[in-house]
C-alpha cells in the first residue's frame, strides 16, 4: 500500500485525483492510531469498532479494495470491487487508472 501511495503521490496528473483511505474492521480508534504510527501509514485510516462500514460491505474479507469514481456533479460509481491483495502496485494502479476512466 505504501508503494501504490507513493506512486500516486508522486505522479502530477494522479495525486489530486485518487486517494487512498483504511477502514480498520473492528478496531478501535487507539487500535488505529496505533496501527498508522507504528507502521508511518500515509493516508486516512478509519476506525470500525462496531463493524458498521464491515457489515455495510457485505462482511467481506479482507483485504479488501474498492475503487469509487466521484462524477464533476457529485453523483459516484463503483468501478471496481474485489477482494484479495494486489501484487504489484505499479500494475494495479495501472489498471484503476483505466478502469475509471482517468487519463
Amino acid at each position: 500500500m505504501d508503494e501504490l501511495y507513493e506512486k500516486i503521490e508522486t505522479n502530477e496528473k494522479l495525486r489530486q485525483r485518487i486517494k487512498i483511505i483504511g477502514i480498520g474492521a473492528g478496531n478501535s480508534e487507539a487500535e488505529v492510531k496505533i496501527y498508522k504510527d507504528s507502521y508511518k501509514v500515509p493516508f486516512p485510516l478509519f476506525a470500525d469498532d462496531d463493524f458498521s462500514i464491515h457489515k455495510a460491505l457485505g462482511q467481506v474479507k479482507t483485504p479488501y479494495f474498492i475503487a469509487v469514481k466521484i462524477h464533476e456533479d457529485g453523483t459516484h460509481k463503483v468501478f471496481y470491487s474485489e477482494v484479495g491483495a494486489f501484487k504489484e502496485a505499479g500494475g494495479f494502479l495501472e489498471s484503476m487508472v483505466k478502469l475509471s476512466g482517468l487519463k
